[in-house]
């Protein structure tokens, strides 16, 4: 069972621009090739990650390298996810929509953890994102 949840911008900053955060988001992902089993991400992180992709880097690049990792280990993203969003954003009114998405899917899931770089998740100390910020 996965007991980690990759959130996009992991992905995105280690095929980005040079930025202090490329080297540590490589390791993250050379820790997921290496034990795959410990670690998940959601249909929602690819797209996020498909539309940076192309958005900023004009390149796919990423988001198939990215989703040829995570082959087998990624979760669907339900209605009743996106549902468990807004109450999540009515209480943690300084996340991002998207952000509480992810946590949803982890909740369902049995999650408590995720690597993000996002300060917000960091600053917001939820009970469901243990571990994450820069």
């Amino acid at each position: 069972m996965p007991t980690v949840f990759i959130d996009a911008n992991i992905p995105i900053y280690t095929v980005g621009y040079s930025h202090r955060l490329k080297d540590p988001c490589i390791r993250v992902l050379q820790l997921v090739a290496d034990r795959p089993q410990s670690f998940v991400t959601s249909a929602e992180v690819l797209q996020v990650t498909l539309h940076l992709s192309l958005r900023i880097l004009r390149d796919s690049r990423g988001f198939r390298e990215f989703a040829d990792l995570m082959r087998g280990r990624i979760e669907p993203v339900y209605a009743r996810d996106v549902e468990r969003a807004r109450s999540l954003a009515e209480q943690y009114t300084a996340i991002e929509a998207r952000d509480c998405v992810h946590a949803a899917v982890m909740q369902r899931i049995g999650l408590r953890q995720i690597i993000s770089s996002d300060r917000r998740l960091s600053r917001a100390r939820c009970e469901w994102c243990v571990g994450s910020g820069e």
